[in-house]
């Protein structure tokens, strides 16, 4: 029997029947894949990336419950008839079902990451690259749950799910995890190659800023230079004593003035040949 249920209450009602115990409302908690055995049957929890991200599995010999909004019909069951008749058919039918639909939005989910990232080549945000990052990491991680409970099918360590009734689909199914995995690693690369590069415009766009910097601080400095000499020889002028060569000798101020001159000409072209000026 094939029970597949978009009201939980519903399905609450008939894991209940079926001898299920444990506090299923708390499974909605979990960020991770949970897959737990038991005596007369196994429980799946799977969250993607959909709408409606909660799909709870209750698996046993003669009674097979799906909690999920996703829409699996009869329909979809057409090409397990022969599968539907075995030892377990019916729940490694219906687990099937249930992974492809994981797998189809954990792929829809990669896509509008993927697009993002396209549009880092035309704009480099260093800010959204690290949240996007963020993001497919985390992506990765839940991709890799669902390959080890893939992996884990595969061991045969749930006797729920014989993967020898549906070889081909199930190769198939793990063949595309696997892809989504690898696309995710050469992301992630990507991701990296792109920050890094930003890093590297930004560190010479700011080394030509200090370059730019420097030079005006030279100036500056050469600047300060040729208006601390005339500074200095006039402020002779305002001290007050009697004896100030300039009460006393009539070629005193012109001589003051032409040595002024001569300093400030004398140490514009030593700047200039240093490359201050």
């Amino acid at each position: 029997m094939i029970g597949i249920y978009s009201n939980f209450e519903e399905f609450l009602q008939e894991a209940r029947a079926a001898g299920v115990e444990e506090d299923l409302r708390a499974l909605f908690t979990l960020d991770v894949i949970f897959c737990e055995q038991y005596k007369d049957y196994t429980m799946v929890s799977i969250k993607d990336y959909s709408d409606s991200p909660n799909n709870l599995l209750v698996l046993s010999y003669d009674k097979n419950l799906l909690y999920s909004e996703k829409q699996i019909t009869q329909h979809d069951f057409r090409l397990f008839k022969y599968t539907l008749q075995k030892k377990f058919g019916e729940s490694t039918a219906l687990t099937l079902l249930v992974l492809k639909e994981v797998l189809r939005a954990f792929s829809n989910r990669f896509d509008k990451i993927n697009a993002q990232i396209d549009s880092f080549k035309d704009i480099h945000d260093l800010p959204k690259i690290e949240d996007t990052t963020k993001e497919l990491r985390s992506f990765n991680n839940r991709v890799e749950d669902l390959l080890g409970l893939l992996y884990t099918l595969e061991d045969r360590k749930v006797k729920e799910f014989r993967t020898e009734y549906v070889a081909h689909d199930y190769n198939l199914l793990l063949s595309k995890a696997k892809h989504l995995q690898d696309r995710c690693r050469n992301h992630l690369q990507e991701l990296r190659d792109i920050r890094s590069e930003i890093e590297l415009r930004n560190t010479y766009v700011l080394n030509k800023h200090m370059e730019e910097l420097a030079q005006i601080m030279k100036k500056l400095t050469a600047l300060t230079l040729l208006f601390m000499i005339p500074t200095l020889i006039t402020s002779h002028f305002g001290m007050n004593f009697a004896y100030m060569p300039e009460l006393s000798h009539p070629l005193a101020y012109p001589t003051v003035i032409a040595v002024n001159l001569l300093l400030i000409i004398g140490v514009a072209l030593f700047l200039h040949k240093k490359g201050w000026l």
